[in-house]
């Protein structure tokens, strides 16, 4: 049999092996100038060869924007912005603390990975406590509440954030009695709950909320914070309650004590508590006052 003989069709040109392959070429390379910017840090002013490394996240039009961009490669890319964070704030603490692109970094983490909840819990309690920005904060959380509807830790920042920077004790509230309906929360989040509905904020129950937090993390960073803001929270509590000793020595007396020991003598208190700071603790025109200036507690 004569078998028909037909012309054979060109083959297709594709794109090749490399070019299948350039986008993690270009990942690979991204890490490997990282890491040679890195390496030129200690050798020229370092702090500003810092900034310079974190800064160029501003850029970045959002963390939507970078998700689509690289496509299958976010967790890569996540992780590199999660170092960068770290990074960013670990920098800032150490020196002027102040972190102006802070709320932006973890934007652009969380829109990359929106389930990675470290991110929220510790994006959040940072830009509350430590850059002074409780209602960004809140917004974060509230995001990674709809990307993670299950999850108990992030309604129970946003209870914390606005219970103890915000005093809005109804919408803390409503966030603790979320929490205490999700799987695995903390049994303590239905009785903050009630504690926040009747607005009685007190020195115990924020210690024990901050020992939560840092039982509940691995992240070193966090609970060096939380070990900060339980030494404020002692300098705040002694503060409080020797102004409180004071108020009735006045009261009942009619002048004020013309020093803080007055206040042992006269059965007030029974002994002046620790500074923490290691200062110590004086009145000033019937204030009651520590030593240690505020750019030095924390």
């Amino acid at each position: 049999m004569v078998e028909e003989i037909r012309p054979r069709a060109p083959a297709t040109v594709g794109p090749g092996r490399f070019a299948a392959l350039l986008p993690a070429v270009v990942i690979i390379w991204g890490f490997v100038a990282v890491y040679l910017l890195q390496l030129s840090i200690d050798g020229i002013s370092k702090s500003e060869m810092r900034e310079e490394v974190v800064q160029d996240l501003v850029y970045f039009p959002s963390g939507d924007f970078l998700r689509e961009a690289t496509i299958e490669y976010q967790n890569v890319a996540s992780d590199a912005v999660w170092l960068r964070a770290i990074q960013y704030y670990g920098h800032h603490l150490m020196t002027d603390r102040k972190y102006e692109w802070l709320g932006h970094v973890f934007e652009i983490l969380t829109a990359l990975d929106p389930h990675f909840i470290g991110a929220y819990h510790f994006g959040a309690i940072t830009l509350a406590w430590d850059a002074g920005k409780p209602r960004e904060a809140t917004r974060l959380l509230v995001e990674g509440m709809k990307a993670n509807p299950m999850n108990w830790q992030l309604p129970f920042d946003a209870g914390f954030v606005n219970y103890m920077l915000l005093g809005d004790y109804e919408t803390a509230a409503a966030f603790f009695e979320v929490t205490a309906k999700l799987p695995d929360a903390w049994v303590v989040a239905s009785r903050w709950a009630a504690v926040a509905r009747a607005k009685a904020g007190d020195f115990d129950t924020a210690r024990e909320m901050w020992l939560e937090i840092y039982y509940g993390t691995e992240n070193q960073q966090l609970r060096r914070l939380v070990v900060r803001r339980l030494r404020l929270l002692i300098l705040e509590e002694a503060l409080g309650r020797l102004q409180e000793a004071v108020d009735r020595f006045r009261e009942d007396r009619g002048v004020l004590p013309s020093s803080i020991l007055d206040l042992i003598r006269a059965g007030y208190v029974e002994r002046i508590p620790e500074e923490p700071y290691g200062g110590r603790f004086y009145l000033d025109n019937g204030r009651v006052r520590s030593t240690t200036p505020p750019s030095q507690r924390g």
